[in-house]
């Protein structure tokens, strides 16, 4: 791999495995006994979020400085941005759960929490495989997983918002278990908008 391409892969596996790690770190937080002043996850994540940022802004930093890169720059632009997008949600999933000091985590919230944490680690995978970039079978059939995930994600949310309608009566905890349910649905979509860009990226090169 030309040393300009490795420098590039490496910052992407940095940024997704940041991301992934923040999933585990979210699901951590929302398993277990429920004791939210105890729960040091939440600033771990912000942490990690503050290191995403970072990973982006180094992207655009080497990029605008190299002459050949791994593709096209512009889509190096969205593929980090995107990934940094993941990390976005994930922190702001997570602050809100923190902030609202929930009573109880119910099964919906562990269940979305799950499947990010399952798409966080599929797109890592898939991000690692595009360093191989000729091997698009792979790439393609992680896409696919995430995809699944994110369908799954979509079906757990409109479950869960139904009921939590028909059943809440204190507008104020619906208002805090809805926002929180949307996201960490939302959550799963940027991880979905990562396999279009690698998709993307993989008919240019092809």
């Amino acid at each position: 791999m030309p040393k300009n391409d490795a420098v590039f892969f490496n910052l992407f596996n940095r940024a997704s495995a940041n991301s992934a790690a923040m999933a585990k770190l979210l699901n951590d937080a929302v398993n277990g006994e429920w004791i939210p002043e105890q729960k040091t996850e939440f600033a771990q994540i912000s942490r990690l979020k503050a290191q995403s940022s970072d990973i982006k802004r180094q992207v655009y930093a080497v990029s605008g400085k190299a002459l050949v890169s791994p593709f096209e720059r512009n889509d190096m632009y969205a593929l980090v941005s995107a990934i940094n997008a993941v990390s976005d949600y994930i922190d702001s999933s997570a602050r809100r759960i923190n902030l609202y000091s929930l009573d109880v985590i119910t099964a919906p919230i562990r269940e979305l929490c799950a499947i990010i944490l399952e798409a966080s680690q599929h797109m890592d995978r898939c991000i690692r495989a595009l360093n191989k970039i000729s091997d698009s079978e792979t790439i393609l059939g992680i896409c696919n997983q995430i995809k699944q995930l994110e369908h799954k994600a979509d079906q757990v949310y409109d479950k869960a918002f139904a009921l939590l309608n028909a059943k809440e009566t204190d507008t104020f905890q619906l208002i805090k278990y809805s926002e929180i349910l949307g996201a960490l649905e939302r959550t799963t979509d940027k991880c979905e908008q990562v396999t279009y860009i690698v998709e993307s990226i993989l008919i240019k090169n092809s």
